[in-house]
């Protein structure tokens, strides 16, 4: 008897998009073979499915990944509402806060790393949108190599958040799930939007990369769905804050200051993800960022009027980062678990790739502008 597959028909989710082939194209973005129409699967089984390209099946209903037709380029499309409004068809706050970080004044500020924009498509007969953005990577996946490397991502989203805050908004989900890294120098090769381990084409394995250090990456914020803009000439109304990457602050409630909530959430994102891991998602913490620990435990407070202000953040991380040695900056970031025995090998191996990198004269904390696209 033959065993049918889950995953040889499109699910609800996907024949949405489906549907939305022969537009996209028209927009100059094609998706993957599995999308189009007269899609036949080559598989059988469901362990064949996860064998196969096509068998890769959309797993957020929202999210859609595509190539540009124009360079080959892979993109995220996302579906946002476009509500109508006394007849008249808007946009969201989350499309208009996107599309703000995007124009060419914000986009030229090193400091910004709010997700691009890179196109805006109205879908016809439907109060929805396609915003079409860069597809990236988590931005903890490869795990960092040094100190220098996990500290670029931690100044990045310090930075972003920061900008977002001296912009007059607050972001109110700012987890590690809402943010990404732009990794295609380290990947020139690129990479499954869906397996990230194998190429787009499903032929082979992706193999060696560029460390970040040689390759230097970009951080960026996502997903503004819950994102408010706050007139500055008035003070910001209280909010209740929102659960966020299976996180709850301390405030989730009562309303305070959504300002101090970002605080709270990024610090929670430093501590998770680069001091403790989160051993039950198969998430490790690293050792060597023991310095940041005061600036964390301050930001994570209970009340939120303790919290300092992302201005306050900033200033103490970079006072931080100018007072340590360079040889602290390329020193190796060890995962908490790792065995002692390795531990010599390791360091002597990474001891001859730091003096190559510094042969290259690559800085010990990489760095990129935010590329634009």
């Amino acid at each position: 008897m033959v065993e049918t597959s889950l995953f040889a028909e499109l699910h609800e989710i996907e024949e949405w998009w489906a549907a939305r082939h022969d537009l996209l194209k028209e927009h100059g973005y094609l998706m993957r073979p599995r999308y189009r129409a007269g899609w036949k699967a080559s598989f059988v089984g469901d362990l064949e499915a996860m064998d196969c390209e096509d068998g890769q099946y959309l797993r957020n209903a929202f999210i859609m990944d595509a190539m540009r037709i124009s360079d080959s380029y892979m993109v995220a499309l996302k579906r946002v509402e476009a509500p109508v409004v006394n007849g008249k068809r808007t946009i969201s706050t989350e499309e208009r806060i996107a599309s703000l970080f995007s124009n060419e004044e914000h986009m030229s500020n090193p400091q910004n790393h709010c997700v691009r924009v890179l196109q805006v498509i109205n879908i016809p007969g439907v109060d929805e949108n396609i915003v079409v953005m860069p597809w990236m990577r988590t931005p903890n996946n490869p795990q960092f190599r040094t100190i220098g490397e996990g500290l670029q991502f931690v100044k990045e989203m310090v930075e972003g958040l920061h900008y977002m805050h001296r912009n007059n908004v607050a972001h109110r989900d700012c987890s590690i799930n809402n943010m990404l890294m732009d990794a295609n120098e380290m990947y020139p090769g690129g990479w499954h939007p869906v397996r990230p381990a194998r190429s787009y084409n499903w032929k082979k394995k992706v193999g060696r990369h560029y460390s970040r250090t040689r390759c230097p990456p970009s951080y960026y914020l996502i997903d503004f769905g819950f994102s408010e803009i706050y007139d500055p000439s008035k003070p910001r109304p209280p909010r209740e804050a929102i659960r966020s990457g299976g996180t709850e602050p301390p405030e989730a409630d009562e309303s305070c200051d959504p300002f101090a909530t970002d605080v709270f959430q990024l610090g929670t994102m430093i501590r998770l993800h680069i001091f403790e891991g989160r051993p039950r998602f198969n998430q490790i913490g690293l050792q060597g960022f023991e310095f940041l620990q005061p600036l964390v435990n301050d930001m994570i407070q209970d009340d939120p009027s303790k919290r300092p202000s992302m201005d306050e953040v900033i200033s103490r991380f970079s006072e931080l980062i100018r007072e340590l040695p360079w040889y602290k900056l390329r020193s190796r970031a060890v995962r908490n678990d790792e065995l002692e025995l390795l531990k010599p090998f390791r360091a002597l191996k990474h001891l001859v790739w730091t003096c190559n990198m510094v042969l290259r004269r690559r800085p010990a904390v990489p760095s990129r502008s935010p590329v634009q696209l």
